[in-house]
């Protein structure tokens, strides 16, 4: 299975997903013109590489910032993984990282938290000096 990256820019995340590790990375800004046509591989990676019957997978995302419609296409992946994540013995995790003091994108990953029955965590992390 080939691993999948993408580079981001100002309206896209940096996409990293690691089957060998299981390390899946969102990072940086979700605002993309077309967010279906975006997300519709990384879905298609999602589902192909959960056929290889990973042992154990960190969705991790950090994002400053995603529109309503990537907000559903994250929550898609998220129930992939979920159901993926209740039908076998695997470690699966989720990881929403958001900025200190970034308010209403803790509030986000606490209400997406909420929406899918797998472990999640919400860590904030502290801008280095």
């Amino acid at each position: 299975m080939n691993n999948y990256f993408q580079e981001g820019n100002l309206n896209t995340p940096r996409i990293k997903l690691d089957a060998t590790s299981g390390l899946l990375i969102f990072f940086g800004r979700s605002i993309p013109e077309n967010p279906i046509k975006f997300y519709e591989p990384i879905e298609k990676w999602f589902k192909k590489y959960l056929q290889s019957n990973p042992s154990q997978i960190i969705f991790q995302i950090h994002l400053d910032y995603l529109n309503t419609h990537s907000t559903e296409c994250v929550l898609i992946l998220m129930k992939i993984l979920e159901s993926y994540y209740k039908s076998s013995k695997a470690d699966v995790k989720i990881i929403w990282n958001f900025d200190e003091d970034d308010e209403d994108m803790d509030d986000l990953g606490k209400d997406l938290s909420t929406l899918v029955d797998i472990p999640f965590e919400t860590i904030e992390v502290f801008e280095e000096d």
